[in-house]
């Protein structure tokens, strides 16, 4: 299976907004998680590279292909699932994905209804197909958008904040069709939420402001500040004198009361306790960056 390559890749949009600032990456077979706040430029990657946007500067390989020249042959071999994303209310899941299945290019009648049936399977979808679309739960909808991500059998398949709203249980069911898909292609998984990526990704990257703050296995980065978390419980009226004087990473109530994390070097002393690490924490110290003192 050929590998992502995305080298360099540069993009400003006319405002003057920097939203990708020179990106390298490289992607394996397997479920990618590309985390980062809401306008860290995940979006703009993620457009960048499902042909929708071109970039200024840069390449993007996915093996031989060149993702931003040869822009109908990576469309032949990408499935992507935008953050919003068009569906005809009016119309049952089954009416649509044949539709939809015929723009793609399954002409062959009896061929393209055996791989809607499938598609349908796949996604949990076939004892709904006859139900107009309106009618659809947003978990379902986003399986929806799977199954018509998956019509042309892609090489790569791209998700941009797809559980963003779901239920704990529609959640668990689009995770475990992620990583069913993860077995044998290439899923980028585009998110904020830091859960999805500790419980799905083997692989991820942090980026804000258009810019790549790190990359590698979740377990690994969690590793590398291990020893420099520490906690405490503070009075709110404290949070802020904190904030000043610590690289506060995460803060959360627990029975009314602030808990905090700070990314630290150093034992700070003053009644805070080290903490073993989460993503989160990788994730907040990341985003947050190191304290100057």
């Amino acid at each position: 299976m050929n590998n992502l390559i995305i080298s360099n890749l540069s993009k400003t949009y006319a405002n003057g907004v920097k939203a990708l600032d020179n990106v390298s990456l490289q992607i394996p077979t397997g479920l990618f998680g590309l985390l980062g706040p809401n306008g860290a430029g995940k979006s703009s990657l993620m457009r960048t590279l499902a042909t929708l946007q071109e970039a200024d500067g840069g390449t993007v390989m996915l093996g031989d292909t060149d993702v931003l020249t040869q822009k109908n042959e990576v469309r032949q071999m990408l499935g992507y699932l935008p953050q919003e994303f068009g569906l005809y209310p009016k119309v049952s899941a089954e009416v649509l994905l044949n539709h939809l299945a015929v723009l793609k290019g399954l002409i062959v009648r009896k061929e393209r209804k055996e791989i809607v049936k499938n598609l349908l399977h796949k996604t949990n979808l076939y004892e709904h197909r006859k139900k107009n679309l309106e009618g659809y739960s947003g978990g379902m909808k986003q399986r929806f958008g799977i199954a018509q991500a998956l019509l042309s059998n892609p090489k790569l398949i791209i998700v941009d904040e797809p559980t963003a709203g779901l239920d704990p249980a529609e959640r668990n069911r689009f995770h475990n069709l992620l990583c069913e898909l993860g077995e044998n292609t290439i899923v980028i998984l585009s998110t904020h939420i830091v859960e999805d990526v500790k419980e799905l990704c083997t692989q991820m990257a942090v980026i804000n402001r258009g810019r790549v703050l790190l990359t590698g296995r979740p377990a690994d980065a969690i590793d590398q500040i291990k020893g420099k978390i520490y906690s405490k419980e503070i009075a709110k009226t404290e949070l802020e004198s904190y904030h000043k004087k610590f690289n506060v990473v995460a803060e959360r109530l627990y029975l009314g009361k602030p808990i905090i994390h700070i990314h630290s070097e150093i034992d700070p002393g003053g009644g805070f306790k080290s903490v073993a690490p989460s993503l989160e924490d990788v994730y907040f110290s990341q985003i947050f960056g190191k304290k100057r003192g």
